[in-house]
């Protein structure tokens, strides 16, 4: 491809941090044509967003552009008038956080409205869309039940797709989408690998994935990064790594469950959530929860915790608990942790990595500042963080970086069971094996209960010991893993397990 096809280029980029250091990204090329889909791949942390990011001409604070140029339909977006341009009327950028991006004080359908409204004012709307023309472009249903929820009262998935639709409104000429499957079920994620395919004749597209199977569906070109320089640079067939490890879970625990939940039942407003949930967890144990976007998942785990009101039981070692967490006792809500799927929302802006690690060592563990400090440094190290990551804030990690804070900070209250809510979702195919190899080693270790919501049926039939498959609220099957995966009775089953195979 010769220079003047290129719609968007980046050259000898080079960003670092402000105050000296070593730089984030060193020498990074990209070239993406109207028509062609560059996928970039790396571990997490590699520099993969930050790259993204400067095709907007933004970079994360305590950055600096230090060398490289950038320009996107000619115009460089590190000027005020080049920046304009191109975020207005020339890129989308659908970030790893998707649902970060919703105003959650707003309704679905004034934001999707305003969208449509900003995009036809410029005379830049996606084909005259409508509002239900993008949902039904996603994947989403665009009926008024629907539109007048929040973005809190939607799985993450849905709200992924939501502002999917937001970003297509304006008919942008460069999609920059950062890990658009993650979270996302198996089916759904390939509704969205067929969307991506089916948005590129005219427009230009960077996609950022840990994906394999999506990289080599939809990509023409893979760059991969390496410590935040170009490793590796070719076609999908040439560039891609293996399949994810996996590997047998840890025998099970004793009998006993030490989280057992019965005859569980929340709402959203008028609409049932979950209803009639029983699942037993034993100590050592791992429960896969697994269903379509939006069957129930993660509003189960904010359940568990005691942030969501339910009907029914939730007990711990036999003893049933209060069922919200104000009414908990501190061991109580020390004992069942929760690393939500919003890596994002979960964490203070404003607080680095390290105050977010001290505080539950000090207030639920009792430890003294020295002690705590100690700890903190162990904690970084066990979830495979450099001890720098201490004086960061959330806004300098990648994605991964801060799941992997997420799960830190769940494991200094040391609970006796954790739940983790598509903890896997944004981090690369290695780190992703290293976290689940941690979680079985804890398991083994120290008897801790682990329920995993998860969309990545690798995971599920490596290192877990049973599977719930959740759909529309209720449970429509559940069994140790080999026999639900191995010869699934229920139709969602086998969609979920066909999609996977698919993909």
């Amino acid at each position: 491809m010769s220079a003047d096809q290129g719609l968007a280029e980046v050259d000898g980029l080079v960003v670092g941090p402000v105050l000296g250091g070593p730089p984030t990204v060193d020498g990074v090329r990209l070239r993406i044509a109207t028509g062609q889909v560059v996928a970039m791949m790396g571990r997490s942390g590699s520099g993969k967003s930050t790259t993204a990011l400067t095709l907007l001409g933004h970079v994360r604070p305590g950055l600096a552009l230090r060398a490289g140029t950038v320009r996107v339909a000619r115009y460089d977006p590190f000027t005020p008038a080049g920046a304009a341009a191109v975020r207005h009327r020339h890129v989308a950028y659908l970030p790893q956080d998707a649902s970060a991006t919703l105003n959650p004080s707003r309704r679905l359908a004034s934001q999707l409205g305003e969208a449509v409204a900003d995009a036809a004012r410029r005379g830049e709307t996606q084909g005259g869309a409508t509002v239900a023309h993008l949902l039904e472009t996603v994947r989403l249903p665009a009926d008024r039940e629907f539109l007048r929820r929040y973005p809190h009262q939607i799985s993450g998935g849905q709200a992924q797709r939501v502002a999917f639709a937001i970003a297509l409104a304006a008919d942008p000429d460069l999609l920059v989408l950062d890990e658009p499957t993650a979270g996302l079920d198996p089916v759904l994620a390939r509704g969205v690998r067929d969307l991506i395919s089916s948005l590129t004749g005219h427009r230009a597209t960077l996609l950022i994935s840990h994906d394999p199977d999506l990289v080599r569906s939809v990509s023409d070109e893979v760059v991969v990064l390496d410590g935040g320089r170009p490793a590796v640079t070719g076609p999908p067939g040439r560039v891609l790594a293996a399949p994810a490890p996996t590997g047998p879970g840890p025998a099970p625990g004793p009998a006993d469950p030490v989280l057992a939940v019965r005859g569980l039942g929340t709402r959203h407003g008028r609409r049932t959530a979950l209803a009639d949930v029983d699942l037993d967890v034993a100590g050592g144990g791992c429960l896969a929860v697994v269903g379509p976007s939006g069957a129930g998942k993660s509003t189960l785990a904010r359940c568990l915790v005691g942030l969501h009101s339910y009907d029914g039981a939730v007990l711990l070692d036999g003893v049933p608990l209060p069922a919200t967490t104000r009414r908990r006792s501190p061991a109580q809500r020390r004992d069942l942790q929760l690393v939500a799927q919003d890596s994002a929302g979960a964490l203070n802006p404003r607080e680095t990595v390290g105050h977010a690690l001290l505080r539950p060592l000090r207030q639920l563990r009792g430890l003294d500042p020295r002690a705590a400090r100690a700890a903190a440094a162990e904690l970084l190290d066990r979830v495979r963080l450099p001890a720098g990551a201490a004086g960061r804030r959330p806004g300098a990690l990648s994605g991964g970086e801060r799941q992997r804070v997420n799960l830190a900070r769940a494991l200094a209250c040391r609970p006796r069971v954790l739940i983790c809510d598509e903890v896997t979702s944004a981090l690369d195919v290695a780190t992703a094996g290293t976290v689940l190899a941690l979680l079985a080693e804890l398991r083994r270790d120290l008897g801790l209960a682990v329920v995993l919501i998860t969309h990545d049926l690798a995971a599920v039939a490596g290192w877990t010991d049973d599977v719930m498959v959740l759909d529309a609220g209720t449970v429509v099957e559940s069994g140790p893993t080999p026999a639900v995966l191995g010869s699934p009775r229920h139709e969602v089953t086998r969609t979920l397990l066909d999609a996977a195979g698919g993909r």
